[in-house]
């Protein structure tokens, strides 16, 4: 037991660090959920439900927008695709487990968790059994936690923060925060440079689909290269 609990407090810490961007992303939506109409009940049991902070934020934009149900579910559904790559990623890793550990790790499988845990599961696992999914389960329980937090912090108190401190820069240093941690291989790397390149491209592009595309690029080369890399193994 003793293990058990060193593992998971030891995910806990390591994905602490990264709360700080995490919060002021989270009061984002919570903020944006309620000014475009949405109940405060709806904004936090999606925030609970979906734990997709990313796409939370551009569905919100989308409402605001008057956006179809369509394009938004088609957003949602692609911005999301990236999960299939953590997923792939770390199967391996938890093959293993029985189904309902496999089923919690998967809805605790964010970026922020990914990022911190698939670290871990690429050092040793040292004697006795392999016990990091503990390690990845407190990485995943922090941030679902503060996200809720946060997602609460945003629809209580959104209306009194001072239009002048404009916390909207958390959501891009959350990412690139993320992305230092994920382009030390070769995939990582070809991956985020499309997906810069196509942002770019792409900006014009209405409903933010411009986003969307750039991730789908950005996936394919990452896949691309990582099965090339696997080929010449």
């Amino acid at each position: 037991m003793g293990r058990r609990v060193d593992e998971f407090l030891a995910g806990c810490l390591d994905e602490a660090p990264l709360q700080l961007g995490v919060i002021p992303f989270g009061m984002l939506y919570g903020i944006g959920a309620l000014a475009v109409g949405m109940p405060v009940w709806l904004a936090q049991l999606t925030s609970m439900l979906v734990f997709a902070g990313a796409a939370q934020l551009v569905i919100v934009q989308m409402l605001g927008a008057a956006a179809g149900a369509l394009p938004m579910g088609l957003t949602a559904v692609l911005l999301n695709l990236r999960h299939m790559l953590y997923s792939a990623s770390v199967a391996e890793h938890v093959r293993h487990l029985p189904r309902r550990w496999r089923v919690l790790l998967a809805y605790l499988l964010t970026d922020e968790a990914y990022a911190v845990a698939i670290l871990r599961y690429a050092r040793p696992v040292g004697p006795g059994p392999d016990l990091r999914h503990w390690y990845f389960l407190g990485c995943g329980l922090t941030l679902w936690g503060c996200w809720q937090l946060s997602t609460a912090l945003g629809i209580a108190f959104g209306a009194r923060i001072p239009p002048e401190w404009d916390i909207d820069f958390a959501v891009p240093l959350t990412f690139i925060a993320l992305l230092t941690l994920l382009v030390k291989e070769r995939a990582g790397q070809a991956a985020a440079l499309v997906a810069a390149l196509a942002v770019l491209a792409l900006a014009a592009l209405p409903y933010r689909l411009g986003l969307v595309l750039a991730i789908v690029l950005g996936l394919l080369a990452g896949a691309a290269v990582a099965r090339r890399g696997e080929a010449r193994r």
